[in-house]
């Protein structure tokens, strides 16, 4: 049997296992667009006829995000495209339940999430001979914030589990009521305080919703008795200018595990060691059955030059060393 007959033979699950081990080798190097471009020779074989329009380096496809993940994913896609000129990302920016919403019926071959696929979903992709890829691309934080003229900045775990349950008060005697703003009613920061404070109960009558991380950090930065919750990518990264006026804007808190324990700020390296108690991963899904478009860009986000993007955006790569910033 031949190589391109070998290909045939073996169908998308071969030409998927064959993208991740160049996935690992490409690091941005010329090698990559070759290799590929000589798979992409066979990549029509076994898909019912279907003639594909995009590889992994030219194209044009639409991925869903949730906002809290956005800087990071605008970076990625910014110097891919710079990268591979003849290639188009277009990136939905919605809650949570709507990124896998956009996956599960197929307007997204590619997501940005804060969790992977449930049972119950890979079980629905299992029935449409469907195996997505579910790769951990990061760690990031949720990030507790204040405003600037409120003096309470320190919380543990407790206080705010007592906070999402019911007590609205502040640490210090004179601050007044607690009014507690988040992104979006159904966003990964919302899942993940239910998931991780609340046992999966509602939110008091005191939280409400708005519509972005940065309307958050706008609402707080306006409201002396608000506190707020964001996913720490929008204040990570001390390089950018958007990042610096978020933080003049507004006071990133410190949390510690215990009452009376070491408090800390969501710096990477402390993510990286697990002391700030609010981490959460970050995965890439992708239900591409081909070497698209989709795949290029997860085979680039993985890469040692994609891990880069994410050490520099201030939030724990996979594969690349941590640093610590100033808030």
């Amino acid at each position: 049997m031949g190589f391109s007959g070998f290909i045939c033979s073996t169908g998308d699950y071969a030409l998927t296992e064959m993208m991740r081990i160049f996935r690992h080798i490409s690091a941005g190097c010329s090698i990559f667009v070759p290799l590929v471009s000589a798979l992409m020779l066979f990549a029509g074989c076994g898909q019912s006829g279907k003639v594909h329009t995009d590889t992994p380096t030219t194209g044009t496809i639409t991925m869903s995000a949730d906002d809290s993940y956005k800087p990071t994913v605008d970076a990625e896609v910014q110097v891919f495209q710079s990268l591979y000129q003849n290639t188009a990302i277009h990136v939905r920016y919605e809650p949570e339940d709507s990124v896998f919403r956009d996956l599960m019926n197929d307007s997204a071959k590619v997501i940005v999430a804060g969790r992977p696929l449930t049972k119950q979903e890979e079980a629905y992709f299992k029935d449409k001979q469907l195996f997505p890829e579910q790769v951990k691309i990061a760690t990031d934080a949720i990030a507790i914030i204040v405003n600037n003229d409120n003096p309470d900045t320190l919380f543990s775990i407790d206080k705010l589990k007592a906070v999402f349950g019911g007590d609205s008060t502040w640490n210090l005697p004179g601050e007044g009521k607690i009014t507690v703003v988040f992104d979006h009613e159904n966003s990964v920061n919302s899942r993940y305080i239910r998931e991780k404070l609340m046992k999966g109960d509602k939110f008091p009558a005191y939280c409400f919703a708005l519509n972005s991380n940065p309307q958050v950090i706008d609402y707080v930065s306006k409201n002396k008795r608000a506190l707020g919750i964001i996913g720490v990518n929008w204040v990570s990264n001390d390089y950018d200018s958007a990042t610096k006026g978020f933080l003049n804007k507004v006071k990133v808190a410190w949390v510690s595990t215990t009452v009376g324990g070491q408090h800390f700020q969501p710096y990477q390296y402390y993510i990286k060691t697990g002391d700030y108690p609010l981490c959460r991963d970050i995965y890439m899904i992708k239900t591409e059955p081909y070497m698209g478009l989709g795949s290029g860009f997860l085979s680039f986000v993985t890469s040692d030059k994609g891990q880069r993007i994410i050490f520099h955006e201030g939030i724990l790569p996979t594969t690349v060393p941590t640093h610590i910033i100033s808030f």
